[in-house]
């Protein structure tokens, strides 16, 4: 994989070369930054502005705090609910095969996470429709929803202290001097900080998309909002399936995530308070089996 790598970086670095001395186009070329239309913040949108920014980084404090201290140990394991049935059907039996589901899923939550970062605000709204104030507003929006969320996840693992599914088959399937069995990891399973962070990050991406037009195609901006659901949720079972999460913690986490990751852009930044002409955006939220299910009208 490594000289397949290397191999592809010295045919492109060999081809800029030879067309830097041709008068010839060259056959690859990297885009022109500005070529998509150009994309303004609306004058009714509301900027982040200093309160928000304190409060981002307050939560963005909580988050990490929350996540260094030892979680309270609140003798709270099992399941609820279906709980039980639904981690039955799920899971995998092999502890080998959970823990590398658990390693897609890790992963899984690096792509969403830097998503709406790296594609929507620096490549698409910077670098392709050539604005580097929409940028801006968006990756303080999402740092900002982020942070709350993390915060939120933060606490509720910190009170909570629910033992992780895999909890009890430590001592027996599981070594109990392992660190899955002996570490603060094993009381943080109450609600699942990869759905929530995941399905903060979809919704930060459909409330962009739809509220920005990014890709300036309704079908384009749609499938993105849909793509970006369809990743969180597949990371959200991915977590019952590596017994990492019951259903409950995933089903809140995702609820938790997809509320922050909409109200935060959607009803203080682009609710166009004030203006005369009022958003065609609705969403709502409804819950579903082990996620969240957006409906949105657009």
């Amino acid at each position: 994989m490594r000289a397949v790598f290397l191999m592809s970086i010295a045919a492109v670095v060999a081809t800029m070369t030879v067309s830097s001395t041709s008068n010839a186009d060259p056959p690859f070329a990297i885009p022109q930054r500005c070529t998509g239309k150009q994309l303004c913040w609306a004058p009714s949108f509301n900027r982040m502005d200093i309160p928000e920014m304190v409060l981002t980084g307050a939560a963005a404090s909580i988050a990490l705090a929350a996540n260094i201290v030892h979680p309270l140990n609140t003798g709270w394991s099992g399941g609820i609910f279906f709980d039980d049935a639904i981690r039955s059907a799920l899971r995998l039996h092999s502890v080998d095969a959970q823990l590398e589901v658990r390693s897609g899923t890790d992963l899984g939550l690096a792509v969403m996470t830097s998503y709406p970062f790296l594609v929507d605000s620096l490549i698409v709204a910077y670098w392709y429709r050539g604005s580097a104030d929409v940028a801006l507003q968006m990756a303080l929006i999402d740092a900002e929803a982020f942070a709350i969320t993390g915060a939120i996840e933060g606490i509720s693992n910190f009170v909570a202290g629910r033992a992780r599914p895999y909890a009890q088959e430590c001592g027996g399937g599981i070594p109990s001097n392992t660190t899955d069995c002996s570490g603060d990891t094993l009381n943080r399973s109450f609600f699942s900080g990869h759905s929530a962070v995941s399905f903060t990050a979809a919704a930060l991406i459909c409330a962009h998309h739809e509220a920005l037009h990014l890709f300036d195609s309704a079908a384009a901006d749609h499938a993105a909002c849909i793509a970006g659901f369809t990743a969180a949720t597949a990371i959200g079972v991915m977590r019952i399936v590596g017994d990492a999460h019951y259903f409950s913690d995933v089903f809140i986490g995702a609820l938790v995530g997809t509320t922050v990751g909409l109200t935060i852009p959607l009803l203080h930044h682009y609710n166009r308070a004030g203006s005369s002409k009022s958003s065609p955006i609705g969403f709502s939220v409804v819950p579903g089996f082990g996620t969240a299910t957006v409906v949105g009208t657009f």
